[in-house]
């Protein structure tokens, strides 16, 4: 068995390989020798008596050189090397369930034309029960338009179909509904609409993910007040689940939101976080242009500031205010904190509100939702971890009661 490496490793840099048992001492020289940090994941005998490892690396350089070392090292004792991140992609993240039976010559007549037209032609005189005889009520499409996938620059839509497959995969966990992943290409917020509006007959609601907050406030403002659901990441994800943790940092440090001082930094990339945290209590909020103003402004009024909320990643805060981050690639400084502020913290149990009571969410909806999310965390902890039991189920609950308490 090969002893792991220290931590620090990521699993986005893996690689599984194949080798003879007595190659295994060559493997752990291997690692022990490259630069970087590499940890054995696994370790585990195959039918045909061969060792299969998967190694993980720190970053891409590591992984690389790990890779070129073992083949140097192995040669003809490498019997088969994989990289898992491109293995998972290129087999699909999703697959599609059939809930009919189709066990007999009778289940499948139940799904012939002639079925079909009766029911057809019922829906077609009563198109409200669509819901009650289509799978269309637990169907979401998941849209993208490639406007905003992690930190790239716009992409063709289908090149963001990876980042879309992992957010349905991770959204249908914890919601179990049916999550489409649908990227589209289109040009502008028109078209973006247009394509929502097209789509809404077969999904119960439509979730905007990796698109750019412009296109999303622009899209929306467009379907206006029709009765497809649509959500986003950003307003029903990303800042509900930074308000939560606004609203734990200052409680973990006794400092009464009404009289907290918060700076937004670029606060554009936060869609309605500005408002949740007003309708939070937050009495004194700074929204912040990094670029406009530069960074050496934000430190002249550290002394004066409770909290940084940072959209953005800046290289160098100030040392002296705890700064939440909101940047998937940098983890909060704040030592209370379990995790950052992550959209899935929150979109599943907004998304299953939506879904269950058929009502848009508002954001009295997002705020109850925030105050939920925020009571699921451990003392003195910012947020709970994404896994955290009945997280999903408390945000939905929250949002539900908020949505319908309003009617």
């Amino acid at each position: 068995m090969l002893t792991p490496s220290p931590a620090g490793v990521n699993p986005a840099y893996s690689i599984q390989i194949r080798v003879p048992p007595h190659a295994v001492a060559v493997v752990r020289s291997v690692i022990a020798d490259v630069p970087g940090t590499v940890t054995c994941q696994a370790d585990e005998g195959d039918p045909t008596g061969a060792r299969r490892i998967v190694l993980d690396a720190d970053s891409a350089r590591t992984l690389t050189r790990l890779t070129d070392a073992l083949r140097r090292a192995l040669g003809a004792d490498l019997l088969h090397t994989e990289d898992l991140v491109f293995s998972t992609a290129s087999a699909g993240k999703l697959a599609q369930q059939v809930r009919a039976a189709v066990t007999t010559g009778h289940d499948v007549a139940l799904l012939d034309a002639d079925a079909d037209r009766r029911v057809i032609t019922h829906l077609a005189a009563h198109p409200r029960h669509t819901d009650r005889y289509t799978g269309r009520s637990r169907r979401i499409a998941l849209l993208t338009d490639a406007s905003a996938v992690l930190d790239f620059e716009p992409l063709p839509a289908e090149t963001a179909l990876p980042a879309v497959e992992s957010q349905a995969v991770h959204l249908q966990r914890a919601t179990g509904l049916d999550v489409i992943p649908l990227p589209v290409a289109t040009h502008g917020a028109d078209e973006l609409a247009s394509v929502i509006r097209m789509l809404a007959p077969g999904f119960a609601a439509t979730v905007l993910v990796h698109t750019h907050i412009r296109h999303i406030d622009a899209a929306r403002a467009a379907f206006g007040a029709a009765s497809h659901l649509v959500l986003d990441a950003v307003n029903d994800g990303l800042a509900v689940a930074a308000t939560a943790a606004a609203v734990n940092a200052l409680r973990t440090r006794a400092i009464d939101p009404g009289r907290a001082r918060v700076v937004l930094v670029d606060p554009a990339r936060g869609g309605d976080l500005a408002g949740l945290l007003v309708a939070a209590g937050i009495g004194d909020i700074t929204l912040y242009d990094p670029v406009e103003y530069g960074i050496q402004a934000l430190h002249a009024v550290a002394d004066q500031t409770d909290l940084v909320i940072d959209l953005m990643g800046l290289a160098a805060p100030p040392r002296s205010v705890p700064v939440l981050r909101t940047r998937l690639e940098t983890p909060p400084p704040l030592l209370a904190a379990t995790t950052g502020p992550r959209p899935l913290h929150a979109l599943p149990g907004l998304v299953t509100a939506a879904v269950t009571t058929r009502m848009s969410i508002t954001p009295a909806a997002r705020l109850a939702a925030a105050y939920a999310l925020a009571a699921q965390a451990e003392p003195g902890a910012l947020l709970p971890a994404l896994d955290h039991p009945g997280l999903t189920e408390a945000v939905a609950v929250a949002a539900a009661c908020a949505l319908t308490a309003a009617q």
